[in-house]
């Protein structure tokens, strides 16, 4: 990785902390928040057969 690249890493990351703090978020929320919009746009990917194997989930 270059000198660059470290750099902009770095300061992503830290621009993530920033954004966290102003709003209130810990990275876990954030992260299980985008999960769960990655599954819901993908859950038609599912069979009617492995949809039933989740029998507590609304799909």
């Amino acid at each position: 990785m270059s000198e660059k690249q470290k750099q902009v890493e770095k300061e992503r990351k830290a621009v993530l902390q920033l954004l966290l703090e102003k709003t209130g978020l810990k990275y876990k929320e954030l992260v299980d928040a985008q999960i769960g919009m990655w599954m819901a746009g993908n859950i038609d990917l599912l069979t009617a057969e492995e949809k039933k194997q989740f029998p507590n989930l609304v799909f």
